[in-house]
């Protein structure tokens, strides 16, 4: 019952864009509040009808970024020079009810990240920490049996991190995002573990600087084998796709008076090896690597999280 986190590198190069473009305030290129990759190994609770009826879990992430390659076609392919660097911690809480809802139990989380960024290019730099955007999310899980486990919900991101249209580095996007969201656990075998997180981005206008980013559909994946009864691993990774322009004043955005293109979409695959680790019968810690590739309109990086999940009765 995993969270969509705030994607710290995104907003770092939209920003950074500040810094390069001669346009006014077209900054926000690329970014989003998606952080592709938070979701790994189960996805979802499996057995949810036979779980506690007021079940609570406690996660904490921490995530780390670092990118040498921004890819901005406004800018004539990659820019030079740039490096971009983050760093979050962020605690989330779930629940599951027992209310039934379409026939499958009710639940939700929240999640606030800590976050700090380095932006560095041309000899310019800049660094931020502070709370970032806050996601929360009412949830519906359907148990389909001992192995399958199918979630549907509302993810709402809201701009409660800092933000300034002349800052290199924020810690907001400084809008709104509504995703509605599919997940699925499934266990295909006894010993091997699939599981997929997909959304759908909404982005509301960005009022301080009449910008709103596209559209975009986005999954997280995780393949995993236990070797042992406590110990998993696999392949995780994730895979973003922008459907929409990037729309500024109304109309596709602009570089030099002129339509971008490709109206700033953009795209990225990654993959890398994983770890599942479970301790005290129900608690279980992680750790995920993914290589960027493929990427247009975005940085370009590895990508590093670390998860503990903690569940409780009360």
């Amino acid at each position: 019952m995993n969270s969509t986190l705030a994607h710290t590198p995104l907003r770092v190069a939209a920003c950074f864009i500040l810094a390069l473009s001669v346009s006014a305030h077209a900054t926000e290129n690329g970014v989003d509040n998606i952080a592709p990759g938070t979701d790994g190994f189960f996805t979802l609770p499996l057995d949810v009808n036979n779980l506690p009826d007021h079940l609570f879990a406690f996660v904490l992430y921490y995530n780390h970024y670092k990118a040498k390659k921004l890819n901005i076609s406004s800018q004539g392919g990659k820019v030079p020079g740039a490096e971009i660097t983050s760093d979050s911690i962020t605690p989330r809480l779930d629940y599951v009810g027992p209310l039934r809802v379409f026939g499958g139990r009710l639940g939700g989380y929240i999640a606030v990240p800590y976050v700090r960024q380095r932006v560095s290019a041309f000899g310019l730099n800049d660094e931020r920490n502070s709370i970032g955007d806050t996601t929360l999310a009412p949830i519906i899980l359907w148990d389909m049996g001992k192995t399958l486990t199918l979630g549907a919900a509302l993810e709402i991101t809201i701009p409660t991190g800092h933000y300034d249209a002349d800052r290199l580095a924020n810690t907001s996007t400084n809008f709104y995002t509504y995703k509605p969201l599919f997940s699925f656990t499934w266990l295909p075998t006894e010993r091997t573990e699939l599981s997929l997180k997909a959304t759908y981005s909404f982005n509301e206008e960005n009022d301080d600087t009449d910008y709103r980013s596209g559209q975009i559909f986005h999954f997280d994946y995780s393949a995993s084998y236990g070797v042992t009864d406590n110990l998993r691993l696999g392949l995780n990774g994730y895979y973003l796709k922008q459907t929409t322009d990037d729309k500024q004043h109304g109309r596709t955005v602009q570089f030099f008076g002129e339509d971008v293109d490709d109206g700033m979409r953009g795209q990225v695959f990654a993959v890398g090896p994983a770890l599942h680790y479970t301790f005290l019968e129900y608690c279980s810690a992680e750790i995920r690597w993914a290589k960027e590739f493929d990427v247009e309109n975005r940085p370009e990086g590895d990508m590093l999280w670390a998860k503990v999940s903690i569940p409780f009765e009360l």
